[in-house]
This record gives structure tokens, sequence and C-alpha cells, in this order.
């Protein structure tokens, strides 16, 4: 199953949205992913199943505008070869929000994310903004969530691209353990880390089956 949390052009709110068939089907629901995923598998399948059969509104899904698919309210634990941080759970937001004009590299790869299934109950694609000095200025997720079933044992291929010329490449294990026993009810593993990005330049990121973006850095809109 894959899953977004978007804003609705209804209401203006957050709401939860099941993936089918290239549409953004919204769910009838208020409950939030982060609920959703604490249910289980079982009670994640049911409420996908309401969503698609009964959306309370339906959206092209290049047209939504997402958010971080799950709100931490705990420190999330990343890490970047042998670099190890935490990451400010308001420093987290979805690839579709503004990147801070101090961002100067980025660091991307996958995030688990915990549930009634365990720690590693979904996936979603992970960037982690840096500045100059290496300073964590913002933490991209999503823009979609992925349920473990269709991830598990498979190695996700990441590249990263500006203007056409890929910067970066790289494997994330979605079985590595940094990802199924940290901390945390988020916890990301970064292979991927860009050369220095300049305000403006836009980063496409690509993570195979977890799906791709791209973001404009420094964009304020």
């Amino acid at each position: 199953m894959r899953w977004v949390t978007y804003l609705s052009p209804s209401g203006g709110g957050t709401r939860v949205g099941a993936l089918d068939d290239g549409d953004v089907m919204g769910s009838p629901g208020g409950a939030s992913l982060d609920e959703l995923l604490a249910g289980g598998h079982r009670s994640l399948t049911a409420a996908y199943e309401r969503a698609v059969e009964g959306a309370i509104e339906i959206i092209v899904e290049p047209e939504a505008r997402t958010c971080a698919p799950v709100t931490p309210s705990t420190p999330v634990p990343v890490r970047m070869g042998e670099r190890e941080l935490q990451v400010h759970p308001e420093l987290v937001w979805g690839v579709d929000d503004p990147v801070p004009p101090e961002a100067r590299t980025a660091c991307v790869g996958v995030a688990a994310l915990a549930g009634g299934e365990g720690p590693a109950s979904a996936y979603t694609p992970a960037c982690l903004w840096l500045d100059e000095t290496g300073l964590a200025v913002q933490l991209s997720l999503g823009p979609v969530l992925t349920t473990a079933d269709e991830v598990v044992g498979r190695t996700v291929e990441l590249s990263t691209s500006v203007d056409e010329k890929e910067n970066g490449r790289g494997l994330a294990d979605s079985g590595h353990g940094w990802l199924l026993s940290g901390p945390g009810s988020v916890r990301a593993l970064l292979p991927v880390a860009t050369p220095v990005l300049q305000p403006g330049d836009e980063l496409f990121v690509d993570a195979g089956e977890l799906g791709a973006f791209e973001v404009r850095v420094g964009s304020q809109v």
C-alpha cells in the first residue's frame, strides 16, 4: 500500500490519502498516518479499502500538495556513513515545503517508520539538508509512504541529479540494522551525499520504487 499526507484543497487542513492508479483518494476518516501505522497491517488495510471505495475527494497525484507523511514527536536518528545525529522534530518537513536558502548539501536515503508491525512498518524517501558547516537545517520526508510488505528484503536504488546531470548514487538496504532496531519512531539511513549545491538549484531525487521528487534549494513557495 502507498499513502500520502497532503493539504486538502477543499478544507486547507492536512488529510491522509491512499494512492490508487495515479490518484490520491482522500480518506474519509480523520486518523493520521502515525495512528494508522500504530494500528497494524490489518487496520491499515481496512483504512486503505475505505479510502479507495469511499474517497471524500480525489486528486491527481502530481497535483497534490504533500506534507511529511508522519509527524515525529521525538528527535529523528539519522546515519550518514559513520556520522550519526539526531534531528529535532521541528526540522521535519515534506518535500513540497520550502528548503532553507542556507542549505548547501543534501544527504539522501530511506527512512523507516515504526508501527504495529514493528520498527520498520513502512518506508519513505528521506533527504537531510546541511548548511556549509555541516549543521542540519531540515529533514524532508516523503512524498509517499510505502508499507513494509512491498519493501522488505529489497535494496533501494538511490540517485540525485541537478539539471539532468547525476551528482550522487548509492544503495540502501531496507533490512539494515539501523532501520530495523534503532531508537525513535522514525529512523533514516542516508548513503548518498551531493556535492555543494547553490540557491536555485533544482535537486531531483530518485528513490526507485519508493518514489521520486524534485525540490529547488532556497525556494520559498
